[in-house]
């Protein structure tokens, strides 16, 4: 009797350490480890107490619901896996396309050629607007442009594309911005708005198990705010072109106009030194 004792005592003082070892090292008791514990019940069990049929059937039953756990939980990461995959696979047949996505992020990109791509920003109010303001912020936060708007009537979608200059007639960088609406209606009450940007999908990104997509202004949207997929017809095309080349036009303009400002400000400081000179002769 006593060497049963001393046998069971050295078992759960050796299964005590490794279920220790194991729990200071950070892991859960996995079906091995049960299935360890079951048999070393059974071969050093006492003789004189063996176990119960019902603490027996109930320790099968749990081994066997950790077993069908653990088999639904590999399977349902498999299936994870590939449904991520093929949003992936279907994501690519966006590219080349226009979507409307939701939000208020905007992508301004200068071709080689000079032209240059700006997303469309569309918005819709849901009360009347008596006045507002539309703002341009760069990626930290500074507000670039501005634009007062007036009366807007609910339910209207109103569309905003950005000719890429700042406040000050100059040029803006390249880069992703964000558009800002603040409206108040006739009671001075803050309006809320409805914001998509219209872009072409140029490519496909997968982060951190999301599916992104990249848009011609250079920005990035998730996958799940799309709202309205569209082939883009030859008319859209050449549209999107006459608007590249406006654009590219209206920052010539403003260029030219600078330097004509420059010039002009270089004669009259000639003639006012020239007149000087004239005075002291």
């Amino acid at each position: 009797m006593s060497s049963i004792s001393a046998a069971l005592t050295q078992t759960s003082k050796e299964f005590s350490q490794a279920l220790a070892s194991k729990t200071s090292s950070g892991d859960n008791m996995d079906k091995e480890d049960f299935l360890m514990l079951l048999v070393t019940q059974f071969q050093y069990q006492d003789p004189l107490n063996p176990m119960e049929d019902q603490e027996f059937v109930a320790q099968m039953a749990q081994f066997s619901s950790l077993e069908q756990l653990m088999n639904l939980n590999t399977s349902m990461n498999g299936l994870t896996t590939a449904t991520e995959n093929q949003q992936m696979t279907n994501a690519t047949s966006y590219i080349g396309k226009q979507v409307s996505v939701s939000g208020n992020k905007i992508g301004k990109v200068t071709a080689a050629d000079g032209s240059t791509s700006i997303s469309t920003f569309r918005y819709a109010f849901g009360d009347n607007v008596r006045e507002g303001i539309l703002s341009v912020m760069d990626g930290n936060g500074n507000t670039v442009y501005t634009e007062s708007l007036g009366g807007k009537t609910a339910g209207t979608t109103f569309e905003f594309t950005w000719n890429g200059l700042n406040d000050k007639g100059q040029i803006a960088a390249d880069g992703t911005y964000s558009v800002s609406l603040a409206a108040y209606n006739s009671s001075g009450e803050a309006v809320l708005s409805d914001q998509v940007v219209d872009a072409t999908v140029t490519s496909v990104v997968k982060s951190d198990n999301t599916v992104y997509l990249g848009l011609d202004g250079g920005q990035t949207m998730e996958l799940a705010n799309v709202r309205q997929v569209s082939q883009l017809t030859q008319s859209q095309a050449t549209q999107n072109q006459a608007t590249q080349n406006q654009s590219t036009q209206n920052q010539s303009n403003s260029t030219n106009t600078q330097a004509q400002q420059t010039l002009t400000a270089g004669s009259a400081d000639e003639t006012e030194a020239s007149a000087e000179t004239s005075d002291n002769a």
